[in-house]
């Protein structure tokens, strides 16, 4: 069994030893956005979300048959449990901008360089330390409450089994681990006057670190003492579930935002870092990544807020809207007819690394439509994964293959636009949420059903569909990407100007909006 904690999902699979697919379940919950750039979740709802998907499993699978369990997650939000065990505050997640000004001290008073051969990572409001370095400043008696500090899928692993655990490939997003030593970075806690003690030890990632327990296996219908293993964080289970155990084959998996990624057998350090290095859920390799702050998200966000009619036409039809959007975006030519999008809705991460920089829409006219703006989204997520390549290929990565994941690889003509632009050979997978078949493959490690991690990707891991790029595309994007990277120079200064006008406060209604979302949330499910 296999259990992922995404940003804006929860999936559970059971796999058998050949990788078909047994059972599978998902739930959505929802995000908050208390304050323009603010992003928090409710712990409890993860939980409440694991225990629904996993007993929807269990209809199809006898629970004596599962043989072992993992679970990855999002990675940098930190959950702060009190010695019960429960979650003091809301969690703020990866995409939560707020902590920036913590970044900046940082990046002032600190040895940036030094910084990024210790711990793989780029200053930046992303990881777990600039969120605390927040918390001690505006909200110090959860610091002081605090008996452990946690990220997702360690507070799963623990209502699960009662262990408070972590492990490398997820301890290496706090910005507080050594990747080189595979240890926490003990004497950069004490620079920042972070509590070390209140962060469990890491370990394997393959390695059972519990069991399931009574009362885990009372809600959720697993057979108590059921081993759980340690798992990781979504990208490095994603990486090992869509195969990609060599440089050669990388993951691009669009979800809310969008990550490129692969597996290496030694730290490759960027002169410029641009990109991000770190401990892989595999013992004894590393990973090399770079990711889009938001990819699939605006298109939810597009969705949602400019596809009224699709909405409505999916939910007579009992299909997807994107199903129909896409059928729309299948008219439109490469190029959205002069139609270019900068897709920073929420910040541009690696390889830019530049945290005020804003969404645009460039080259409207009244000639254009929704099915453009679609297409564009997606090509302008596709221009950037072209850039992350540009970059792995500068530091030595001869990139052959793509493997596209998540809603992403649903898609064909997304995966057709990101042959096109990149100019490689984009593979989809069978298993789209890798994630969840790279901790089926942990577990299988794990328990011993397989001898290692080659024989266990070779039996699990099968091919869907491949694209080809076309020459006629290639030559329209080559045009449009050039215009695309002008573009974003172009308006790199005028970003942080823009910024100040989010500070303007707004009134919230009376009635409580979040708790109109949760219920709404619920009856949807």
């Amino acid at each position: 069994m296999g259990i992922d904690v995404g940003t804006t999902t929860i999936k559970c699979m059971i796999f058998d030893v050949d990788g078909k697919i047994l059972a599978s379940a998902s739930t959505e919950y929802p995000t908050y956005y208390p304050k323009p750039e603010w992003a928090e979740q409710n712990a409890e709802d993860w939980w409440e979300g694991v225990v629904k998907v996993v007993r929807e499993c269990l209809r199809r699978v006898e629970p004596k048959d599962i043989v072992g369990i993992s679970v990855s997650s999002q990675r940098e939000g930190v959950v702060l449990i009190d010695e019960e065990g429960r979650p003091l505050d809301r969690v703020i997640i990866w995409m939560d901008r707020r902590s920036r000004p913590q970044a900046e001290w940082i990046n002032k008073n600190f040895d940036v360089k030094e910084i990024y051969r210790r711990t793989g990572l780029i200053v930046d409001p992303t990881w777990t330390a600039t969120k605390l370095l927040w918390i001690r400043e505006n909200k110090p008696e959860l610091l002081e409450k605090c008996k452990y500090m946690l990220q997702a899928k360690d507070y799963v692993v623990y209502k699960l089994t009662g262990e408070i655990t972590t492990d490398h490939s997820i301890a290496y997003r706090t910005m507080l681990y050594d990747i080189n030593k595979w240890a926490w970075w003990d004497e950069f806690f004490e620079e920042l006057k972070l509590p070390r003690e209140k962060f469990p030890e890491p370990r394997y990632s393959d390695e059972v670190v519990g069991f399931v327990t009574n009362e885990a296996a009372r809600v959720t219908g697993l057979r108590p003492g059921t081993p759980v293993v340690g798992g990781g964080g979504d990208r490095s289970c994603e990486i090992l579930g869509s195969g990609c155990i060599v440089p050669q084959i990388i993951e691009e998996s669009t979800g809310t935002g969008s990550t490129t990624a692969t597996t290496i057998e030694r730290p490759i350090f960027d002169e410029k870092m641009r990109v991000l290095v770190g401990t892989h859920v595999m013992r004894g390799r590393w990973s090399i990544e770079v990711g889009m702050s938001t990819a699939g998200a605006i298109l939810r966000w597009f969705r949602d807020q400019l596809c009224f009619p699709e909405k409505l036409a999916a939910a007579i039809m009992r299909r997807r809207a994107y199903e129909l959007m896409d059928m729309q975006v299948e008219y439109i030519p490469p190029g959205s007819h002069g139609l270019i999008i900068l897709p920073f809705f929420m910040g541009a991460r690696a390889p830019r690394w530049m945290p005020y920089a804003r969404g645009v829409i460039f080259g409207l006219m009244l000639f254009h439509t929704r099915a453009h703006i679609a297409r564009a989204i997606m090509e302008a997520v596709a221009y950037e994964i072209r850039k992350i390549l540009e970059v792995l290929e500068e530091l030595g990565l001869r990139v052959k293959e793509i493997r596209a994941l998540g809603g992403g690889g649903k898609t064909p003509l997304w995966c057709r636009i990101k042959a096109d632009v990149t100019g490689k050979r984009v593979v989809v997978p069978e298993v789209l949420d890798a994630a969840c078949l790279g901790d089926a493959i942990l577990a299988g490690v794990g328990t011993g059903l397989f001898k290692g991690y080659e024989e266990a990707v070779r039996r699990m891991v099968k091919v869907k569909w491949s694209f080809d790029p076309s020459e006629e595309n290639m030559k329209v994007y080559d045009k449009l990407y050039r215009i695309y990277n002008d573009l974003i120079e172009a308006l790199k200064p005028l970003f942080p100007k823009m910024a100040e006008f989010m500070e303007i406060p707004i009134e919230v209604p009376k009635w409580d909006v979040e708790k109109l979302i949760h219920l709404l949330y619920k009856l949807e499910a």
